[in-house]
């Protein structure tokens, strides 16, 4: 179609031409995976640095709890090396017992002497089953003890405790006590007397638990022999387990570790936690000839959210949400400043339209008067019938653009606004030919079309089909899904569809943006045909 050429992209051909010419700019997707990109990156560091540490601080802790069961064993080592002073003592002594000696001797005048859960320190005398007056002279000199030797037994010999310091309550309930007719204990006692070295027994309850609070316990004995290869006496340290891993594991500072001890040969467990042990470390001590395993936790093992790891993983976390939300920010920022600056650019274009527009339907409106008082002209015969029917089309002209500015409620029809526009014509109407439904428009359509059918009329007046004698325009339209509207001129020459000027680029944009529609242009061999298509209104 023939007209003024004039550049108007369209908003999608002018923003890619801008990213193409300026490569600063991103696409929607670029400006929201940038930010993605950076606090993932933050966060993959923060992640694993949190490993890095929590591996870290998982070696140092099983250091720091090897470390624990080496103080637990070393603290027994010590307890015995009490119990070989004081077999040194008594053979230094001609193996006399004397408490009094003994206690000088060892420092146990209160129980300040004694560490580690380690309830005493005493001494089981050896004595035939048949004569036990050695032992309860002993006892009854040092102690006042008139029960004698206690329990009955079957066995040949006996070894009832005499010494047993510091002699609080608990431990005088076991003076006279014969720990040789017990099985558990006889078994420990006999592999001592054997060896000559230390042993220990399995788990089992002392003497001394003589009140509701009870633990399980267990003594080391180391056996004391005369010159002439004799047994003399065992001297023995007895234990309550719960006691001795509070003192080893507080004192002098707590440790803040909670521990589970099992004997190994039996299967026993010793000590059990008043919860569920996490992350435990398991480690095998010696007690005398005796194997346990210990387990070995932290108390705050399950506290997650005090452990330098997890304060390290929020952290990143946290950094990486505030990175992305100022990238975001950023970038949101950048885009409005260039969404303002295209609006502008828009704007600027607009009022160029605009102006442009009104001097084409200026150069439009003399053209189609000018087209009016040919076609008038050829209808009549004097200068008078020239001026009444000129007249009369000018009317005509003025109403039609009248109703491309609606503002009636309930809209335009179409057939009305194709009228008003084709009575500006005059002339021939057997020329034009109008079929379709009635179509309702809305305002913004209304506007739209009426611009359109306007710049189609012009065009065809001035070298389309009106501008001939046999021309023919027939204008139809359908409304199914979607408005449909054939505009078809026949009897001229063809039409040029390839021409970009400022009618044909007006429509175009007319058609696609305000209608939100289709359009088609093609040639015939003697004129042109148009299909217009778009969305119904909605009233």
């Amino acid at each position: 179609m023939r007209g003024h050429p004039i550049a108007v992209n369209s908003p999608d051909a002018r923003d890619s031409a801008e990213q193409k010419g300026n490569p600063r700019l991103l696409t929607r997707r670029e400006q929201t995976l940038g930010p993605l990109a950076a606090g993932a990156m933050v966060l993959l560091l923060s992640i694993v640095a949190a490993i890095a540490v929590e591996q870290s601080g998982n070696r140092q802790a099983a250091r720091d709890l090897a470390a624990i069961a080496v103080r637990i064993e070393g603290r027994i080592q010590d307890q015995m090396a009490l119990l070989s002073s004081l077999r040194g003592f008594l053979s230094a002594t001609n193996y006399r017992v004397e408490p009094s000696a003994i206690r000088r001797f060892l420092g146990l005048n209160d129980r300040n002497g004694l560490t580690a859960g380690m309830q005493g320190v005493g001494i089981a005398l050896h004595q035939k089953a048949d004569d036990v007056a050695q032992a309860e002279a002993i006892l009854e000199r040092a102690y006042g003890q008139r029960r004698g030797v206690w329990p009955e037994t079957d066995q040949a010999d006996r070894f009832p405790i005499v010494l047993l310091e510091p002699a609080d309550e608990r431990n005088r309930a076991a003076y006279g006590y014969d720990m040789y007719a017990e099985p558990v204990r006889r078994e420990a006692m006999d592999r001592a007397w054997r060896s000559g070295e230390a042993a220990a027994t399995a788990p089992l309850e002392l003497v001394q638990e003589i009140t509701a609070d009870k633990q399980i316990g267990f003594l080391i004995y180391l056996p004391v022999t005369r010159d002439d290869g004799t047994i003399h006496s065992l001297v023995y340290a007895p234990y309550r387990v719960g006691d001795m891993m509070h003192e080893v594991l507080t004192r002098p500072s707590d440790l803040g570790v909670v521990a589970r001890v099992l004997d190994t040969a039996t299967g026993t467990v010793m000590l059990e936690p008043e919860r569920e042990l996490v992350s435990t470390a398991s480690f095998p001590i010696t007690v005398a000839d005796r194997e346990w395993r210990v387990d070995l936790a932290y108390r705050d093992s399950a506290a997650t959210f005090n452990r330098p790891s997890f304060l390290l993983l929020v952290g990143g976390g946290l950094v990486a949400v505030l990175l992305q939300w100022l990238l975001q920010q950023r970038e949101q920022r950048i885009e409005a400043e260039l969404d303002a600056a295209r609006e502008v650019r828009r704007s600027a274009e607009l009022r160029g339209l605009l102006l442009e527009e009104t001097r084409h339907r200026l150069k439009n409106s003399v053209a189609r008067v000018s087209a009016i008082a040919r076609l008038t002209a050829r209808q009549v015969e004097t200068k008078e019938d020239f001026l009444i029917l000129f007249e009369r089309q000018l009317h005509a002209l003025a109403a039609a653009q009248d109703l491309l500015n609606p503002t009636l409620e309930g809209g335009v029809d179409l057939r009305a606004l194709l009228d008003a526009e084709l009575a500006s014509v005059g002339g021939n109407r057997e020329a034009i030919v109008v079929e379709g439904e009635p179509v309702r428009l809305n305002s913004n359509q209304a506007q739209a079309l009426g611009l359109i059918l306007h710049e189609l009329l012009t065009n065809s007046l001035k070298y389309g089909a009106l501008s001939q004698e046999r021309g023919l325009l027939t204008v139809r339209w359908t409304v199914l899904e979607r408005a449909r509207m054939e505009w078809i001129e026949t009897g001229a020459r063809p039409a040029d569809v390839q021409a970009s000027g400022f009618g044909t680029r007006l429509i175009d944009t007319l058609v696609t943006r305000q209608l939100g529609g289709r359009l088609s242009r093609r040639s015939t061999e003697d004129g042109m045909r148009i299909d217009i298509d778009w969305p119904p209104a909605v009233l």
